[in-house]
């Protein structure tokens, strides 16, 4: 075997400069893109985790309301949902009977059911005084009684030919009970229900 010349060594060497450059562009361009879904992973990852904190933060609140709410919120007690249909209604018209204010409309609402609650409620069209009609809308909701304003449209009866100032109030009221079980469900149990359905 003969010795290379200047110049072989030369075009050997450069040869083998270039098949390294290439081999490490190569490799560069695999590392850089690891690392680039590396970044979109870690970025994933913090965001899970600081969720996480959260949920762990806000445990001793969740459970605190969940504790409230099991002893708190009206179980259906074996009534049926016609039953608790009417106690609404007839509360509602009491109430309004003592206020002197007038029912123009009434009707039931569609009963819902979710894993934390069932619910009935009533629709109203109500006539009368307007600071008795928003004196007796403020006295609708509270943490005690599990009664929620879903839908509210009050505008002012300026036909009325009365002295006071009337107003029409159309308003759907609905009360929250126990799920249909009696208890709550548990967070756990809750997320099983919503895969079922999902």
């Amino acid at each position: 075997m003969r010795a290379l010349t200047l110049r072989e060594k030369w075009l050997l060497g450069l040869c083998i400069g270039v098949i390294f450059a290439v081999g490490n562009a190569f490799a560069a361009r695999s590392v850089l893109k690891v690392l680039r879904g590396s970044d979109s992973k870690i970025a994933t990852l913090e965001s899970t985790l600081a969720d996480h904190e959260m949920w762990v933060e806000g445990a001793p609140t969740a459970e605190a309301r969940e504790k409230w709410l099991a002893e708190k919120m009206p179980p259906l007690g074996g009534a049926s949902m016609g039953k608790l249909q009417g106690d609404l209604i007839q509360s509602l018209q009491d109430e309004l009977f003592e206020r002197k204010l007038r029912i123009e409309r009434q009707s039931l609402q569609d009963i819902v059911s979710s894993a934390f609650y069932t619910e009935v409620s009533v629709r109203l069209e109500v006539k009368g005084n307007e600071a008795v009609v928003l004196e007796w809308l403020t006295t609708l909701q509270g943490p005690e009684k599990f009664q929620i304003i879903k839908s509210l449209e009050l505008k002012l009866d300026n036909k009325s030919k009365e002295i006071e100032p009337q107003a029409e109030c159309e308003i759907t009221i609905a009360r929250w009970y126990h799920p249909e079980s009696g208890e709550p469900l548990t967070s756990k149990e809750a997320e099983g229900v919503e895969k079922k359905q999902g």
